[in-house]
């Protein structure tokens, strides 16, 4: 070996030294940067002429497992879908409340109950009528209160849905602009890995909110394909399209498209969630809230609206209170009608006290005492239709299948029903919820242990790095001594 290729294999050694030491300084400088795969430099040894020419940088990697990508990457969808569900379960068992809750709709309803109890042992007390008035008020409102919070629900979730799908939109055209540079920058040789690693985040983005699966294209190129089959990228991006509502109430739907609420499309084939299409995705945050506006919160809306006719249906019965005729309203009423099982939705939200006795409306309490259609006053001590009242309430009677019971009900055990049907609700969507986040939790860290950095690792690689950089360049001044001999001669 000439002193020449001794000088060149020792220059090489060094120029390898500084490379690994950048990129393992880097690693650990992004130890705890979320997104940033490990990097590691690889080594070739060079030749010339049949001969060691020293050694050269082969390239710089990414660690990472493809395959347990896509498995975390599938969970992660499932965890997104069953978040926005948990979310809204919990948003609604809160409108409730629970039965020991003094401001709960079951207690309000107890409150109800109650005054008609007091009631009935002093019927002739003017303070205790417009006492179960005043109690009867405050029910309609809870219901109307518990109501108008669940279609908030449906509207924040039909908002949110139009948020996400910005979202999805804006990451696919990055994703294509990042396709772009990947492939000019590998054509030229450049270090692209940063610009993997915001492409990878991009692509986990979209995946939140749709999952996809990852097809390698040419030059480093990917596409992006939902699970089910539908292209979100495919060279260039493709739009996600969604129209949101300003307000959503319970009479709006979907509908399979024959509503007026919004579908899912991508450049107009339809994908909504809950649909008719076989491309609709299954999973992810968007599903879930598809399922929230369409599904979960309007049966539990339903429900309540079925739990609204039974409390009016009880006391307007004319074999409960004779001064009615069939076809009157009874204590409770559809915005002032009668309650009608074909015009059960959203009656919740409409139910009132009858204006009859509402002093306000020109009525008169004393109505509780004598019946609802009274033109006369009874006797001062007549209990007759309070306890008739009481009674009604305290039949076991079969319920709308909304309520999703299979058994006769009194009215309070109806109340209750309801309260323990969304408390339910949300135990199973929080359970689910906590299932998907360990399985994702553990498959993040198996992604970690392939791809991110230890630093203890990294520490004593920079060590393995120092001694290599020392002994070339303790050549370097070997070399130094003998050229300076030499000279001396």
């Amino acid at each position: 070996m000439t002193i020449s290729q001794a000088l060149y294999n020792a220059s090489s050694g060094l120029t390898a030294a500084s490379r690994r030491v950048s990129v393992t300084s880097n690693n650990i400088a992004n130890a705890l940067t979320p997104g940033y795969a490990r990097r590691t430099v690889h080594l070739a040894e060079q030749t010339t002429g049949g001969e060691g020419a020293g050694v050269g940088v082969a390239g710089v990697s990414r660690a990472g497992n493809p395959a347990i990508t896509y498995e975390r990457r599938i969970v992660d969808g499932e965890l997104a879908y069953f978040s926005s569900n948990a979310g809204a379960m919990t948003r609604v068992s809160d409108l409730l409340g629970s039965v020991e809750d003094p401001s709960s709709l079951f207690q309000k309803y107890n409150n109800f109950e109650t005054s008609l109890r007091n009631l009935a042992e002093t019927p002739d007390s003017a303070a205790l009528q417009q006492k179960v008035v005043t109690s009867a008020q405050d029910l309609a409102r809870a219901l109307n209160r518990t109501a108008e919070g669940y279609q908030q629900i449906r509207t924040d979730a039909d908002r949110e849905i139009s948020n996400r799908v910005d979202t999805v939109n804006d990451a696919l055209k990055t994703i294509e602009d990042l396709n772009d540079s990947i492939s000019r920058g590998m054509a030229t040789g450049k270090d692209v890995n940063a610009l993997l690693d915001q492409r990878q985040q991009l692509i986990d983005q979209v995946n939140e909110n749709i999952p996809v699966r990852e097809i390698q294209r040419e030059y480093g190129k990917v596409d992006l394909m939902t699970t089910e089959g539908t292209f979100l990228l495919a060279g260039s991006a493709r739009t996600v399209e969604f129209n949101a509502s300003p307000v959503v109430t319970a009479d709006l739907t979907y509908d399979n498209g024959a509503g007026s609420l919004s579908g899912l499309s991508v450049d107009g084939q339809d994908i909504t969630p809950g649909g008719t299409s076989g491309q609709a995705p299954r999973d992810g945050a968007i599903a879930g809230l598809f399922n929230v506006r369409d599904e979960t919160v309007p049966e539990m809306a339903l429900a309540l609206d079925a739990l609204a006719f039974d409390i009016a249906g009880r006391l307007s019965d004319p074999s409960v209170d004779p001064t009615l005729n069939p076809g009157d309203p009874g204590l409770f009423t559809d915005a002032g009608a009668a309650t009608d099982v074909a015009n059960l939705t959203g009656l919740a939200g409409r139910l009132a006290v009858n204006a009859a006795v509402d002093s306000s409306q020109g009525g008169s309490a004393s109505r509780i005492r004598d019946g609802i259609g009274a033109v006369v006053q009874q006797a001062a001590g007549t209990d007759s239709f309070v306890r008739s009242l009481l009674s009604a309430l305290a039949d076991s009677r079969p319920q709308h299948a909304a309520l999703q019971t299979a058994g006769d009900l009194s009215a309070a055990e109806s109340f209750s029903h309801m309260t323990s049907l969304a408390a339910g609700a949300r135990v199973d969507a929080s359970s689910k919820q906590t299932t998907a986040a360990t399985l994702a939790t553990s498959l993040v860290e198996a992604e970690q242990a392939e791809s991110g950095v230890d630093t203890d690792r990294e520490l004593q690689d920079l060590l393995v790095i120092e001694q290599a950089y020392a002994a070339n360049a303790r050549v370097l001044e070997t070399i130094d001594q003998m050229m300076r001999r030499l000279m001396e001669l």
